[in-house]
Formats: structure tokens, sequence, C-alpha cells
């Protein structure tokens, strides 16, 4: 039983480590996107209006970013 390393000599490389590095910063960002969405939807209409923002336009903020949103209520 001492020689797993040879058995499973991919747990000892970089690529595995890699590969969960990745997935953890992109599980990261999702829980973050998710936070963010709820803490707006939390928020009132007239919180919302204070920051130019429709409530229908918060996933889209969230997901694409402020500068990319579908509405310009600068118009």
């Amino acid at each position: 039983m001492a020689k797993a390393s040879v058995v499973f000599p991919a747990l000892h490389s970089a690529i595995p480590r890699a590969h969960l590095s990745i997935w953890l910063r992109r599980f990261q960002a999702w829980r973050q996107k998710r936070r963010d969405r709820q803490e707006l939807n939390a928020l009132g209409n007239t919180a919302l209006k204070d920051l130019a923002i429709d409530r229908s336009e918060i996933t889209s903020i969230i997901h694409a970013g402020s500068n990319e949103r579908r509405r310009n209520h600068g118009d």
C-alpha cells in the first residue's frame, strides 16, 4: 500500500491542482454573483431608483457588468 503514488501518479501532478484551482475560482465567482443578485433584489424600488437601476436589469448588471447594461439611464 505504500506505492499508492505509483498507482495514482496523477494525484501528485500539477494538472489536477490547476483544474481544481480553476474550478474553485469559478465557483467563488458564481457565489459572489449570487450574493450580489440577492442583495440587489433585497433593495426597495426607491433605493434601486437612486442607484439608477431598474429591477428588470439586475440579472444583466450582475452577469454583464454595469457598463454593458441593456438600458441606458443617461439618455
